[in-house]
């Protein structure tokens, strides 16, 4: 079976409510999610060592810095300064749940058949436009960037990285250049 950051019971526990999806397509987003959203930004060495943290059963084997990355938390920047402050962040689990809701409103519904792309449908469903399917991607998307921003701060903060990648595609922005 393939590690992951996130089971599918933490993603049905931290996310917006995905729904009765099925196990194995929730773990296909989940791959995605994390190859094309976070692996990029935090590198393959860190990406790694979370999956290892991940894993861990043992409390006295786990890494705290690592845990708190994965699980959210507060802490300190500047300490021992005059401009200690401090900061909260929801952690990459939470933020990983939002990416995967992202691909499950994108795509949850299309199921492939023999005859094609089909999308299921029954009498007690309607079926969601295309500008709505949008607009709500693209605010899933918006706090899942927004929350993976937050751990990248956490990451900086406490040497896990120097700086952050750049995702591998693109997903979804706008990005908009002065022309001229």
């Amino acid at each position: 079976m393939i590690q992951h950051l996130l089971t599918t019971i933490e993603l049905r526990k931290l996310g917006r409510p995905i729904g009765k999806v099925a196990d194995d397509k929730l773990n296909a987003f989940i791959s995605e999610a994390e190859q094309l959203h976070i692996k990029p930004i935090l590198g393959d060495e860190l990406f790694l060592d979370l999956l290892k943290e991940a894993s861990l059963e043992d409390e006295e084997e786990k890494d705290t810095i690592k845990q708190m990355l994965l699980n959210g938390g507060s802490y300190y920047i500047n300490k021992d300064t005059d401009r200690e402050a401090i900061r909260s962040f929801m952690g990459l689990k939470v933020a990983l749940s939002y990416f995967v809701y992202a691909q499950n409103l994108m795509v949850g519904d299309i199921e492939s058949t023999r005859f094609g792309s089909v999308i299921k449908e029954n009498d007690f469903s309607s079926r969601v436009s295309s500008k709505e399917r949008s607009n709500a991607y693209n605010n899933t998307m918006e706090v899942a960037n927004a929350y993976l921003k937050e751990c990248v701060e956490y990451c900086k903060a406490n040497g896990l990285i120097k700086s952050a990648g750049r995702p591998a595609v693109a997903i979804g922005g706008i990005t908009i250049k002065r022309i001229g």
